[in-house]
């Protein structure tokens, strides 16, 4: 189930105020790197296949994401670097408005061909009751809740793309779950197509979900 098409930002999240700091709604959206610093910016706004097909990525800088909402909403609290909450950094790249949101730290290729990469970021997602999500189970008591989806409806997410000991839990929310992602964060890339971050204690979303088939 999609992101619903919320676009007022929820104060149980972070501070309405920081209008810069939000990621409302669905859509599909632009992350870019700076190749030099691992430093990753975010367009807040959505775009469409068109906008994103068009768009022309500045120098120094390479498209890190072009990825689909998730999470009904998300807050960053803060850029990389800063010693305190606040609005983040902001720049302009190409015509667009973009987020400091991210560092690139740490990345790897696993056994299973799964990307892993540690990432800088202070970060919270929202996804409402009555969503249906597919995490990614350590199998260590964490989990991993999805980033971003395929841009290809026609790709599924397989076991045949999991690292050993990982599976993959579809759940039905029977209430609003606020995750708070840790930093540094875990982030997971299967199949070049589908992104997780966490780890979170699978409890939090388990205590306010069901099992929903996965067929």
């Amino acid at each position: 189930m999609r992101a619903s098409c919320v676009t007022t930002p929820d104060a149980r999240l972070g501070i309405p105020e920081w209008v810069d700091n939000w990621t409302l709604g669905p859509g599909l959206r632009l992350e870019l790197m700076e190749a030099a610093t691992g430093r990753v910016f975010l367009s807040q706004e959505p775009a469409t296949a068109a906008e994103v097909a068009s768009f022309e990525t500045p120098e120094r800088f390479r498209h890190a994401l072009v990825g689909e909402a998730v999470a009904d909403m998300a807050f960053f609290a803060r850029s990389p670097g800063a010693d305190d909450d606040g609005p983040v950094e902001m720049i302009e790249l190409g015509g667009r408005r973009f987020a400091f949101v991210a560092r690139s730290v740490e990345i790897a290729t696993l056994a299973s061909g799964a990307v892993e990469m540690t990432i800088d970021k202070h970060h919270a997602v929202l996804h409402r009751a009555g969503r249906t999500l597919d995490l990614l189970d350590f199998g260590d008591g964490t989990v991993a809740t999805p980033a971003w989806g395929s841009t290809d409806p026609s790709v599924e997410l397989t076991a045949q793309m999991l690292d050993d000991g990982w599976k993959l839990r579809r759940i039905r929310l029977a209430d609003d779950v606020l995750t708070t992602i840790p930093s540094p964060a875990r982030v997971i890339v299967l199949d070049h197509a589908f992104g997780f971050h966490g780890p979170v204690d699978e409890a939090i979303v388990s205590r306010v979900s069901e099992e929903a088939s996965t067929s």
